[in-house]
């Protein structure tokens, strides 16, 4: 049986105030080997753009100036700072329809349909903390950001992660006297969720 130690979860953020969410390049290709033609319809100069390959997470691109090849983003992501806890839950609708079976009786058969997915974090407050922070959190809450949230789980060597894009739906900052302030916050997933 195999145990993921805490410590090793942790959500990451890609927290620059995107309004619209992300185009999204199924590629092959790395993003050092992306060319300025390889940008997806619709992407202006300066904007960001996801790289996949398929179901996997490839980066964050931004388009660079014209004729220029993209600029890797990806080290862009912060982690949410002082996480005390965190989760990722997905769950696939099943579809489910009854059938004649030609002797009378009927069968059953079920099929997958849509997936949704959804990420969560508590944490410590760490007002200090320019980015990565329950304040990150809070103000993207407040413009009604999308965010890009990466789930990595850093275990026995393996550096597997899930990413995608997200809307916040809650945060939540309390404290008291004498208390250590808290936070939590809950995001869901738009779209696919990638691994890599």
């Amino acid at each position: 049986m195999a145990t993921i130690n805490s410590n090793n979860l942790g959500v990451f953020a890609y927290d620059a105030a995107m309004t619209t969410p992300l185009a999204i390049l199924d590629t092959t290709d790395a993003i050092s080997a992306l060319i300025d033609s390889d940008c997806p319809t619709g992407v202006a100069i300066g904007d960001k753009f996801m790289v996949v390959n398929g179901t996997a997470f490839t980066g964050i691109a931004e388009r660079a100036t014209a004729a220029a090849a993209p600029i890797d983003r990806t080290s862009d992501l912060t982690l949410v700072a002082l996480a005390t806890s965190s989760s990722l839950e997905s769950s696939v609708a099943v579809n489910e329809t009854a059938a004649r079976n030609g002797s009378g009786g009927s069968t059953n058969f079920i099929a997958s349909g849509a997936m949704s997915w959804s990420t969560s974090v508590d944490g410590l407050l760490d007002v200090a903390g320019a980015t990565g922070s329950a304040i990150t959190v809070m103000d993207a809450a407040r413009s009604k950001n999308y965010m890009i949230v990466k789930f990595d789980i850093a275990e026995g060597g393996s550096n597997t992660f899930y990413a995608g894009q997200v809307l916040i739906d809650s945060v939540s900052i309390s404290g008291g006297v004498d208390d250590i302030a808290t936070y939590s916050a809950s995001f869901t997933g738009y779209g696919d969720l990638y691994k890599g």
